[in-house]
Protein backbone atom coordinates (compact mmCIF):
# COMPACT_ATOMS: atom_id res chain seq x y z
CA UNK A 1 0.00 0.00 0.00
CA UNK A 2 1.70 3.23 -1.14
CA UNK A 3 1.81 6.62 0.51
CA UNK A 4 -1.26 7.86 -1.36
CA UNK A 5 -3.67 5.11 -0.37
CA UNK A 6 -2.82 4.30 3.25
CA UNK A 7 -5.48 5.24 5.75
CA UNK A 8 -5.04 8.55 7.50
CA UNK A 9 -4.70 6.84 10.87
CA UNK A 10 -2.06 4.41 9.54
CA UNK A 11 0.01 7.29 8.17
CA UNK A 12 -0.14 9.16 11.48
CA UNK A 13 0.72 6.06 13.49
CA UNK A 14 3.65 5.11 11.24
CA UNK A 15 5.36 8.47 10.96
CA UNK A 16 4.28 10.49 13.99
CA UNK A 17 4.50 8.27 17.06
CA UNK A 18 4.48 11.11 19.60
CA UNK A 19 1.85 12.99 17.64
CA UNK A 20 -0.28 9.84 17.39
CA UNK A 21 0.00 9.23 21.13
CA UNK A 22 -1.18 12.77 21.85
CA UNK A 23 -4.18 12.47 19.52
CA UNK A 24 -5.61 9.72 21.73
CA UNK A 25 -6.75 12.48 24.08
CA UNK A 26 -8.92 14.16 21.45
CA UNK A 27 -12.61 13.45 20.97
CA UNK A 28 -13.22 11.10 18.02
CA UNK A 29 -14.26 13.79 15.54
CA UNK A 30 -11.25 15.97 16.29
CA UNK A 31 -8.94 12.96 16.23
CA UNK A 32 -10.08 11.93 12.76
CA UNK A 33 -9.70 15.50 11.51
CA UNK A 34 -6.18 15.59 12.95
CA UNK A 35 -5.26 12.33 11.19
CA UNK A 36 -6.38 13.85 7.90
CA UNK A 37 -4.30 16.98 8.43
CA UNK A 38 -1.23 15.03 9.51
CA UNK A 39 -1.46 12.88 6.38
CA UNK A 40 -1.88 15.99 4.24
CA UNK A 41 1.39 17.30 5.69
CA UNK A 42 3.28 14.04 5.75
CA UNK A 43 2.86 12.90 2.17
CA UNK A 44 4.46 16.03 0.60
CA UNK A 45 7.19 15.82 3.25
CA UNK A 46 7.87 12.23 2.19
CA UNK A 47 7.91 13.26 -1.47
CA UNK A 48 10.63 15.81 -0.74
CA UNK A 49 12.70 13.83 1.76
CA UNK A 50 12.40 10.20 0.73
CA UNK A 51 11.84 10.00 -3.02
CA UNK A 52 14.87 7.93 -3.97
CA UNK A 53 16.72 8.38 -7.24
CA UNK A 54 14.53 11.31 -8.26
CA UNK A 55 15.81 14.57 -9.67
CA UNK A 56 14.82 17.91 -8.22
CA UNK A 57 12.67 18.46 -11.31
CA UNK A 58 10.86 15.16 -10.76
CA UNK A 59 10.24 15.93 -7.08
CA UNK A 60 8.92 19.39 -7.95
CA UNK A 61 6.65 17.87 -10.60
CA UNK A 62 5.23 15.41 -8.07
CA UNK A 63 4.63 18.21 -5.55
CA UNK A 64 2.96 20.34 -8.22
CA UNK A 65 0.71 17.43 -9.12
CA UNK A 66 -0.20 16.97 -5.44
CA UNK A 67 -1.05 20.66 -5.20
CA UNK A 68 -3.16 20.59 -8.38
CA UNK A 69 -5.15 17.60 -7.12
CA UNK A 70 -5.51 19.29 -3.73
CA UNK A 71 -6.92 22.40 -5.39
CA UNK A 72 -9.52 20.26 -7.16
CA UNK A 73 -10.40 18.49 -3.93
CA UNK A 74 -10.70 21.73 -1.98
CA UNK A 75 -13.03 23.22 -4.55
CA UNK A 76 -15.40 20.26 -4.39
CA UNK A 77 -13.98 17.71 -6.77
CA UNK A 78 -13.65 14.04 -5.87
CA UNK A 79 -10.07 12.97 -6.53
CA UNK A 80 -8.11 9.73 -6.71
CA UNK A 81 -6.39 10.58 -3.39
CA UNK A 82 -8.61 9.77 -0.36
CA UNK A 83 -6.35 11.84 1.90
CA UNK A 84 -7.09 14.99 -0.08
CA UNK A 85 -10.83 14.32 -0.20
CA UNK A 86 -10.87 13.94 3.58
CA UNK A 87 -8.64 16.99 4.09
CA UNK A 88 -10.98 19.10 1.97
CA UNK A 89 -13.87 18.11 4.21
CA UNK A 90 -11.82 19.04 7.29
CA UNK A 91 -10.90 22.45 5.86
CA UNK A 92 -14.53 23.30 5.12
CA UNK A 93 -15.94 21.84 8.33
CA UNK A 94 -13.55 23.79 10.57
CA UNK A 95 -13.25 26.87 8.32
CA UNK A 96 -9.48 26.56 7.98
CA UNK A 97 -8.06 29.29 5.71
CA UNK A 98 -7.04 27.78 2.37
CA UNK A 99 -3.93 29.99 2.28
CA UNK A 100 -2.39 27.94 5.09
CA UNK A 101 -2.22 24.92 2.81
CA UNK A 102 -0.50 26.96 0.10
CA UNK A 103 2.02 28.28 2.64
CA UNK A 104 2.82 24.73 3.65
CA UNK A 105 3.28 23.45 0.10
CA UNK A 106 5.47 26.46 -0.75
CA UNK A 107 7.76 25.52 2.15
CA UNK A 108 7.98 21.94 0.89
CA UNK A 109 9.04 23.20 -2.53
CA UNK A 110 11.62 25.44 -0.88
CA UNK A 111 13.25 22.33 0.63
CA UNK A 112 14.13 21.10 -2.85
CA UNK A 113 16.63 23.85 -3.56
CA UNK A 114 17.48 25.67 -0.30
CA UNK A 115 19.89 23.68 1.84
CA UNK A 116 20.87 26.22 4.50
CA UNK A 117 19.73 29.47 6.17
CA UNK A 118 21.92 32.42 7.07
CA UNK A 119 20.02 33.73 10.11
CA UNK A 120 17.27 32.60 12.44
CA UNK A 121 14.98 35.18 10.88
CA UNK A 122 15.52 33.51 7.50
CA UNK A 123 14.74 30.14 9.05
CA UNK A 124 11.60 31.54 10.71
CA UNK A 125 10.20 32.49 7.33
CA UNK A 126 10.58 28.88 6.24
CA UNK A 127 9.20 27.52 9.51
CA UNK A 128 6.05 29.61 9.16
CA UNK A 129 5.06 27.49 6.19
CA UNK A 130 6.54 24.19 7.32
CA UNK A 131 5.39 24.26 10.96
CA UNK A 132 3.58 27.35 12.24
CA UNK A 133 0.67 26.89 9.85
CA UNK A 134 0.30 23.35 11.21
CA UNK A 135 -0.31 24.84 14.66
CA UNK A 136 -2.70 27.38 13.18
CA UNK A 137 -4.74 24.70 11.40
CA UNK A 138 -4.92 22.60 14.55
CA UNK A 139 -6.19 25.63 16.46
CA UNK A 140 -9.12 25.90 14.05
CA UNK A 141 -9.91 22.21 14.56
CA UNK A 142 -9.72 22.37 18.36
CA UNK A 143 -11.48 25.71 18.58
CA UNK A 144 -10.43 28.81 20.48
CA UNK A 145 -11.90 31.66 22.46
CA UNK A 146 -9.48 34.43 21.54
CA UNK A 147 -7.38 35.22 18.48
CA UNK A 148 -4.34 35.26 20.77
CA UNK A 149 -4.48 31.46 20.54
CA UNK A 150 -3.22 31.68 16.95
CA UNK A 151 -0.08 33.57 17.95
CA UNK A 152 0.83 30.96 20.55
CA UNK A 153 -0.04 28.06 18.24
CA UNK A 154 2.42 29.47 15.74
CA UNK A 155 5.10 29.50 18.45
CA UNK A 156 4.39 25.88 19.38
CA UNK A 157 4.75 24.85 15.74
CA UNK A 158 8.09 26.66 15.66
CA UNK A 159 9.25 24.96 18.86
CA UNK A 160 8.35 21.51 17.56
CA UNK A 161 10.04 22.17 14.24
CA UNK A 162 13.20 23.38 15.96
CA UNK A 163 13.16 20.20 18.04
CA UNK A 164 13.11 18.19 14.82
CA UNK A 165 15.91 20.26 13.33
CA UNK A 166 18.14 19.77 16.38
CA UNK A 167 17.42 16.04 16.64
CA UNK A 168 17.96 15.42 12.91
CA UNK A 169 21.12 17.43 12.24
CA UNK A 170 23.08 14.32 11.25
CA UNK A 171 20.30 12.71 9.25
CA UNK A 172 19.40 15.91 7.40
CA UNK A 173 23.02 16.43 6.38
CA UNK A 174 23.89 12.83 5.52
CA UNK A 175 20.75 12.05 3.57
CA UNK A 176 19.70 15.39 2.15
CA UNK A 177 22.67 17.76 2.35
CA UNK A 178 20.69 20.20 4.49
CA UNK A 179 21.71 22.19 7.54
CA UNK A 180 18.79 23.94 9.21
CA UNK A 181 20.73 25.38 12.15
CA UNK A 182 21.37 28.98 11.05
CA UNK A 183 24.81 29.63 9.61
CA UNK A 184 25.13 32.63 11.90
CA UNK A 185 24.83 30.39 14.96
CA UNK A 186 27.23 27.80 13.59
CA UNK A 187 29.79 30.51 12.91
CA UNK A 188 29.27 32.08 16.33
CA UNK A 189 30.08 28.79 18.06
CA UNK A 190 32.81 27.87 15.55
CA UNK A 191 31.00 24.81 14.23
CA UNK A 192 32.09 23.88 10.71
CA UNK A 193 30.37 21.82 8.05
CA UNK A 194 33.37 19.51 8.16
CA UNK A 195 32.56 18.65 11.81
CA UNK A 196 29.02 17.72 10.84
CA UNK A 197 30.15 15.74 7.83
CA UNK A 198 32.66 13.78 9.91
CA UNK A 199 30.20 13.32 12.82
CA UNK A 200 32.48 15.12 15.26
CA UNK A 201 30.64 16.02 18.46
CA UNK A 202 33.16 18.64 19.52
CA UNK A 203 32.86 21.03 22.43
CA UNK A 204 32.03 23.75 19.91
CA UNK A 205 29.20 21.61 18.56
CA UNK A 206 27.92 20.87 22.09
CA UNK A 207 27.93 24.57 22.97
CA UNK A 208 25.94 25.37 19.86
CA UNK A 209 23.36 22.69 20.66
CA UNK A 210 23.04 23.90 24.23
CA UNK A 211 22.09 27.30 22.88
CA UNK A 212 19.61 25.84 20.37
CA UNK A 213 17.98 23.70 23.07
CA UNK A 214 17.71 26.62 25.50
CA UNK A 215 16.11 28.78 22.82
CA UNK A 216 13.67 26.03 21.85
CA UNK A 217 12.63 25.43 25.45
CA UNK A 218 11.88 29.14 25.72
CA UNK A 219 9.56 28.79 22.71
CA UNK A 220 7.72 25.96 24.47
CA UNK A 221 7.28 28.06 27.61
CA UNK A 222 5.96 31.01 25.62
CA UNK A 223 3.55 28.78 23.71
CA UNK A 224 2.13 27.44 27.00
CA UNK A 225 0.46 30.82 27.51
CA UNK A 226 -1.89 30.01 24.64
CA UNK A 227 -3.41 26.93 26.28
CA UNK A 228 -5.95 29.06 28.15
CA UNK A 229 -7.44 30.25 24.86
CA UNK A 230 -8.08 26.75 23.46
CA UNK A 231 -11.35 24.92 23.87
CA UNK A 232 -11.05 22.54 26.80
CA UNK A 233 -11.92 19.43 24.78
CA UNK A 234 -8.63 19.67 22.88
CA UNK A 235 -6.38 21.30 25.43
CA UNK A 236 -4.88 18.20 27.03
CA UNK A 237 -3.89 16.69 23.66
CA UNK A 238 -1.95 19.87 22.87
CA UNK A 239 -0.26 19.72 26.27
CA UNK A 240 0.76 16.12 25.59
CA UNK A 241 2.09 16.85 22.11
CA UNK A 242 4.09 19.78 23.47
CA UNK A 243 5.52 17.88 26.44
CA UNK A 244 6.46 14.79 24.42
CA UNK A 245 8.22 16.80 21.76
CA UNK A 246 10.03 18.85 24.38
CA UNK A 247 11.16 15.60 26.04
CA UNK A 248 13.20 14.87 22.90
CA UNK A 249 15.48 17.73 23.92
CA UNK A 250 16.15 15.99 27.23
CA UNK A 251 16.99 12.78 25.37
CA UNK A 252 19.50 14.68 23.27
CA UNK A 253 21.15 15.88 26.45
CA UNK A 254 21.18 12.31 27.80
CA UNK A 255 22.92 11.25 24.58
CA UNK A 256 25.64 13.84 25.30
CA UNK A 257 24.43 15.98 22.38
CA UNK A 258 25.33 13.32 19.81
CA UNK A 259 22.72 13.98 17.14
CA UNK A 260 25.19 13.06 14.41
CA UNK A 261 25.25 9.31 14.98
CA UNK A 262 22.27 8.78 17.34
CA UNK A 263 18.56 9.54 17.09
CA UNK A 264 16.89 10.78 20.27
CA UNK A 265 13.69 8.88 21.00
CA UNK A 266 11.34 8.65 23.96
CA UNK A 267 10.30 5.15 24.96
CA UNK A 268 6.73 4.05 25.61
CA UNK A 269 7.50 4.05 29.34
CA UNK A 270 8.76 7.62 29.12
CA UNK A 271 5.63 8.67 27.23
CA UNK A 272 3.50 7.19 30.00
CA UNK A 273 5.57 9.07 32.58
CA UNK A 274 5.04 12.32 30.66
CA UNK A 275 1.33 11.55 30.53
CA UNK A 276 1.16 11.03 34.29
CA UNK A 277 3.09 14.19 35.01
CA UNK A 278 0.90 16.26 32.68
CA UNK A 279 -2.26 14.77 34.19
CA UNK A 280 -1.12 15.73 37.69
CA UNK A 281 -0.25 19.24 36.56
CA UNK A 282 -3.26 19.97 34.37
CA UNK A 283 -5.80 17.18 34.84
CA UNK A 284 -7.54 15.47 31.95
CA UNK A 285 -9.40 18.33 30.33
CA UNK A 286 -12.18 17.72 27.86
Amino acid sequence: MDKYTKSIEAITKQFGTSYYFATRFLPTDLRQATYALYSFFRIPDEIVDNTKDSSDADILAELNNWQEVWERAYHGGITEYPVLNLTSKVFHTYHIPYQYSLNFLAAMKQDITIKEYKTYQDLQQYMYGSASVVGLMMTYIIGYTDDKALEYASLLGEAMQMTNFIRDIGEDYDQRGRIYIPQYDLSKYKVTEDMIQKHQVTQEFVNCLKYQIQHTRELYRKSDKGLQYLNRKGRFAVIMASRMYEAILGKIEQNHYDVLTKRARTSKREKVYILGKAALEYGFQE
